[in-house]
């Protein structure tokens, strides 16, 4: 099912899910989801609809394991790793914004690629992608969005979403709220 939604400061939370593919992932996204070893709730979601980018890959060798776990799903077919060619348009867009000095390698990738391409934003840097997903028409969906969707599609439950993201925020990553349940209440909906 696709679900065309908006970026913008106000519904960034919703959890409507736009599966655009391909689906480009950075680094803090796929991060949280290997850091409690839950890649398969993205596998189960989007199968061989997902991108990882080289830059973004680079970023996950920072920590071993979190590169094998998604190394492993590319080994599977379901994430596909793309390079980008040292002359083409994304390569060039790519050196365009890292030249801003305002970006990490991975979300520079991301942004560039998507520069380029059809496809949706999965990530967690709001700060970073937020406005260029605005300024070019490209849909951004991030953890929280995932989980709530992974719960509607009951590849986990409600109990098993509060487990995981307690574990995400016990890895520091960055979600909207403390809890799943608190997530939910922000979108005025309860368990």
């Amino acid at each position: 099912m696709q679900v065309s939604i908006k970026t913008s400061p106000m519904n960034w939370m919703t959890p409507l899910l736009l599966t655009n593919p391909p689906l480009i992932l950075d680094a803090d996204l796929l991060s949280s989801f290997a850091w409690v070893d839950r890649l398969d709730i993205l596998e189960k979601l989007f199968p061989q609809q997902m991108i990882v980018l080289d830059e973004v890959m680079d970023e996950l060798r920072r920590v071993v394991h979190l590169s094998t776990r998604v190394q492993n799903c590319i080994d599977k077919g379901l994430i596909k790793n793309v390079s980008m060619t040292a002359d083409s348009p994304e390569a060039l867009e790519l050196g365009q914004i890292l030249n801003t000095g305002r970006y990490g390698n991975g979300e520079a990738a991301c942004m560039a690629y998507l520069k380029n391409n059809d496809g949706t934003m999965y990530s967690n840097n709001l700060s970073d992608v937020h406005t260029f997903c605005g300024a070019n028409g490209k849909d951004l969906i991030t953890t929280a969005m995932i989980m709530h969707h992974a719960v509607e599609k009951a590849v986990i439950d409600d109990a098993e979403a509060e487990i995981i993201w307690a574990k995400m925020i016990a890895k520091r990553r960055k979600l909207p709220a403390s809890s799943y349940s608190a997530y939910l209440a922000s979108l005025g909906q309860n368990q």
